[in-house]
């Protein structure tokens, strides 16, 4: 009877990974002075679709239209502390995802249609500590060391006929990370900058690039680019491979 709970569940579950997922601000060219702390943060839409392959084996496509319709309300936002070379960062998300939807499932090896109801919470804390190498003619480069720290729970509903099947889950997984980001100055306004990061821990790997162009205004930079972010397990309960692309517009300010 319960077979066909954890492939739907984790189908919503990769959804929530792809709003949820996050990464260092982009940096302005112009530093602080090296004798205070300055504060900033950011904020960007990240139109990701999904790819990979669950433990079954099933192949996961899932585009960034089909993940907007689901979503219930959610709390985010990026804090980034530095004084001269040294940057602190700190990540935090909340989503809440409600699917309502009839589906088939199997039972017994037969297909039989579903009444489904599905709500999923999710949150994620990326954090870590940098320190500026170079920074000469306009172009800096940061190495980053720290973590990201994943959260999900699941509350699973379907009815057929005069059946119905309740299920509720949870799961965490936290991986440490090291990466870098390279900024180049175009000029007084636009900029370019490059990110990657690598990690393990509760993940086989996990990984991720992100290159981006801004654009300083008064108070604020306008930023776009494409970001890719790939998970791989070994655990054999939910995916062997994850992946998320897409386009991001956003903004970078700071107070």
């Amino acid at each position: 009877m319960y077979y066909c709970v954890p492939r739907l569940a984790t189908g919503l579950a990769i959804v929530l990974c792809c709003l949820l997922a996050s990464s260092l601000p982009v940096k302005a060219a112009t530093g602080p002075d090296a004798d205070h702390w300055t504060f900033g943060g950011s904020a960007y839409l990240w139109a990701a679709g999904v790819e990979g392959t669950s433990a079954e084996g099933d192949d996961i496509d899932i585009p960034f239209t089909e993940l907007l319709g689901s979503l219930e309300g959610g709390l985010m936002g990026t804090l980034a502390a530095q004084k001269d070379k040294w940057t602190v960062i700190a990540d935090l998300l909340y989503l809440s995802i409600h699917e309502e939807d009839d589906t088939t499932g199997n039972l017994v090896g037969l297909p039989v249609e579903l009444d489904v109801d599905v709500k999923l919470r999710g949150f994620v804390s990326t954090f870590g500590v940098a320190y500026r190498v170079i920074d000469v003619g306009g172009t800096s480069l940061d190495l980053l060391a720290g973590g990201r720290y994943f959260d999900l729970d699941v509350d699973f509903e379907a009815e057929f006929a005069a059946q119905k099947i309740e299920y509720s889950d949870s799961g965490h997984a936290l991986d440490g990370i090291i990466g870098g980001q390279v900024l180049k100055s175009l000029g007084d306004r636009w900029y370019v900058s490059f990110y990657g990061d690598i990690g393990t821990g509760d993940s086989e790997v996990t990984w991720q690039v992100w290159p981006v162009a801004g654009y300083r205004l008064e108070n604020l930079d306008v930023v776009a680019g494409y970001r890719h972010l790939k998970w791989e397990t070994d655990d054999g309960d939910t995916f062997d491979d994850l992946s998320f692309s897409g386009p991001l517009l956003g903004v970078k300010f700071s107070f």
